[in-house]
């Protein structure tokens, strides 16, 4: 399954590698990309082990804004 967040907040490189790297550690995320220009966060993953909610809380816990 693959969900796209808006995140306002990512405003950097730095932003981007953290939330991909902490994403990335998350069981059943099998991929993650964002665009710095449209603010996006887009996560593919197994709806068996991770639920959007649960990703959306990983990244607001990161100190991210996450846009519905």
């Amino acid at each position: 399954m693959e969900k796209e967040f808006t995140v306002p907040s990512i405003t950097c490189s730095t932003c981007s590698s953290r939330i991909s790297s902490e994403l990335g550690r998350l069981e059943g995320v099998a991929g993650v990309d964002i665009d710095l220009k449209t603010q996006t966060v887009k996560v593919s993953f197994d709806p068996d082990l991770r639920s959007p909610q649960e990703i959306r809380k990983k990244i607001a816990d990161l100190g991210y804004e996450v846009m519905e």
